[in-house]
């Protein structure tokens, strides 16, 4: 798929899911996801950062299978290698990961995203080239080992106002709380633990999926 069909199929994406991680615990981590991309996931993340990269590299190629068996996209979360051995979609940089500018020479065809944790993270990956952003965290969450400062609700409506890219919110947001991200004018959410750590995954997913239909 060329830049140009990946970028239009991104600019849809209201719900972006991911690979469980540590989240796991003692269940199949395949059926996780699948589980989300019944319920109605748009994006899956290869987020395994707990294991080796040989280990990563071997989920990968299955989560990527079930990526196109439900037609979502499959994005790999900080590593250049693992993307490009996987032939994903895309690549997910934070923010301190390898700069846009080296990933983009490998990665011409395929969408970089980037994390940001302020209005002016999110300005300078604009400028420097990201095809969507990460922004967040919107609320305090447990999700991350690294704590950024909370963004909040009103930086959503700041973002908005100068924001040419897709952008995702994300950090400690699920079902409870998605209408007030949603007021703000946001459309499209990343969301882990509430998701992952639901009883009913794919039932979780669609709700998730609804509320957000509601709101355009």
């Amino acid at each position: 798929m060329n830049k140009e069909k990946l970028i239009k199929r991104f600019e849809q994406v209201k719900l972006y899911c991911f690979s469980p991680g540590k989240l796991c615990g003692n269940r199949d981590p395949l059926a996780i996801v699948e589980e989300e991309l019944k319920g109605g996931a748009d994006v899956i993340q290869l987020r395994e950062k707990h294991r080796t990269k040989k280990e990563i590299i071997g989920i990968g190629f299955y989560v990527k299978a079930l990526t196109r068996k439900y037609n979502a996209l499959f994005i790999v979360n900080d590593d250049l290698d693992i993307a490009l051995i996987l032939d994903a979609d895309g690549l997910h940089l934070g923010q301190d990961d390898i700069p846009i500018e080296y990933a983009r020479a490998f990665m011409k065809d395929k969408l970089i995203g980037i994390s940001t944790h302020s209005l002016e993270q999110a300005k300078d990956a604009i400028k420097r080239g990201a095809d969507y952003i990460g922004f967040g965290p919107i609320f305090e969450t447990s999700t991350k080992e690294k704590k950024e400062n909370v963004v909040g609700l009103e930086a959503i409506k700041i973002l908005n106002s100068f924001c040419s890219i897709p952008y995702v919110a994300i950090g400690g947001i699920g079902l409870d709380n998605l209408n007030s991200v949603l007021k703000q004018g946001c459309r499209t959410v990343a969301i882990i633990s509430d998701i992952i750590n639901s009883s009913n995954i794919e039932k979780r997913c669609s709700q998730i999926k609804e509320l957000i239909s509601q709101a355009d």
